[in-house]
């Protein structure tokens, strides 16, 4: 599994993640710990696909300003 883009700081996070995911041997903790994988990755998503909207928005908005364009209105 490669993670191209990860900080430090969050490769040794990952690390430590990992490490205790090894270790553990409770079928539990490890349904719960997974639980919160999927919830914070969707998060995550949620959150990145929210900016770049907001972000597509600040663009158009500037664009319309600068070249005199109406997008969206008559």
């Amino acid at each position: 599994m490669t993670n191209h883009h990860l900080s430090l700081e969050q490769r040794f996070h990952l690390e430590a993640a990992l490490r205790e995911i090894e270790a553990c041997q409770d079928l539990e903790k490890l349904r719960e710990v997974t639980k919160q994988i999927i919830t914070a990755q969707e998060n995550e998503k949620a959150f990145a696909r929210e900016a770049m909207s907001q972000l597509r928005k600040e663009i158009e908005f500037s664009a319309s300003k600068k070249f005199g364009f109406n997008w969206g209105q008559s």
